[in-house]
């Protein structure tokens, strides 16, 4: 692993720099943040790390450069505080300075397989072939930093919210369709916020953004994707622990993002891919055949060029790939799996059924699951 770091004066760095040393990376070690980013056309880095006190410039405007002249690096920043909200939102990672060493470098190291699956230059390039892409959900991360602060006041939310008129149509829309078919109709985003609960509605709020691009597909029913993409995050978000269900709903949410970019790349191709799709049993090898990826790697890969967490792109990059989910604990990359899969009633995979004692509990969940769709 090529590994840059940019520090301070104070050389806030200077032990992580000796750690990825002694686990054989190649580590290049700047002061001046210019030379730097002058640096780039000598080296192919894997990974950046910035610390919050660089001088010339901030280090949100240096991994905001990155990001935009070389956005497959992975882009990290190392502060004193945490919740540094302008940071959080350019890096994929935000260690502060408290944390064990250690972990960082093992955290760092353990993204390098994901990387290399998802920025190969045949994913690259169909992204960046692509007209026009879907936006990051803005207003779903505004959403985003006050839940993780902890912060659930509903008059700010619905602040926030109604700045977007007409993402307030589509988040009340999609309310009383999706959850309250039968009940009395939601007319303002206060009374959702009491209705439904601040996370829930936070989900909604990114489905109404993520899906209103509108990319004309032919064979592909957005409100269809829109549907599955909800119901395989609530299901997911049954699976895991108090504290992953956040996440599990983000990955739920996200997890076939890669499909509004995939069949936007070639017309033909997607026509080709649908007049064969009901002749196939894994949409994904077909995918691989005639776009040369598929929609978990370019998912994936967009997610990485939005500054999303590695957690959340290793759920949407394995999606399809349980046997690379064996070697942790079940959690939210698991989860999505197993709720995807069997929304779309697809036989879960053995391996992964057996590594997680899962036999017993397969006819409750497909049970359950009906409470999702």
């Amino acid at each position: 692993m090529n590994v840059l770091l940019i520090d301070g004066n104070a050389g806030s760095l200077n032990s992580l720099n000796d750690l990825f040393t002694q686990h054989r990376c190649i580590t290049t070690y700047f002061t001046d943040p210019i030379l730097a980013l002058k640096s780039f056309s000598k080296h192919k880095f894997d990974v950046v790390i910035c610390a919050e006190d660089i001088i010339k410039t901030s280090a949100f405007n240096f991994l905001k450069a990155v990001s935009i002249k070389y956005p497959t690096i992975i882009r990290t920043a190392f502060t004193e505080q945490r919740e540094d909200l302008d940071l959080e939102k350019i890096s994929h990672y935000v260690f502060e300075s408290t944390q064990d060493q250690k972990d960082i470098v093992n955290t760092i190291k353990a993204l390098e397989t994901s990387k290399k699956a998802i920025t190969k230059n045949v994913i690259v390039k169909a992204v960046a072939s692509v007209k026009t892409l879907p936006s990051p959900p803005k207003v779903y991360m505004q959403l985003n930093a006050i839940l993780k602060n902890n912060n659930s006041d509903s008059e700010k939310i619905a602040e926030i919210i109604s700045q977007d008129p007409g993402l307030v149509a589509k988040v009340l829309q999609f309310s009383n369709t999706a959850f309250l078919p039968n009940g009395k109709k939601l007319t303002n985003i206060t009374e959702a916020i009491t209705k439904m609960g601040v996370e829930t509605l936070s989900c909604i709020v990114m489905t109404a953004e993520m899906f209103s691009y509108e990319p004309d597909i032919p064979h592909f029913s957005l409100q269809e994707e829109q549907l599955h993409s909800l119901a395989t995050a609530r299901f997911a978000a049954s699976m895991v622990d108090k504290s992953h269900k956040h996440d599990a709903l983000l990955a739920g949410l996200l997890h076939d993002i890669g499909k509004l970019v995939l069949f936007e790349i070639d017309k033909a191709l997607t026509l080709k891919y649908f007049d064969n799709s009901a002749r196939t049993s894994s949409d994904i090898l077909l995918e691989k055949k005639i776009f040369a990826t598929d929609h978990c790697q370019v998912g994936a890969y967009l997610l990485h060029v939005w500054s999303f967490p590695y957690e959340t792109i290793d759920s949407v990059l394995n999606h399809h790939s349980p046997e690379k989910l064996l070697d942790k604990p079940f959690g939210v990359a698991q989860a999505v799996y197993v709720a995807n899969a069997i929304l779309k009633e697809q036989e879960l995979d053995k391996a992964f059924v057996e590594k997680f004692k899962l036999n017993s509990a397969l006819e409750k969940l497909q049970k359950s699951a009906n409470n999702f769709r």
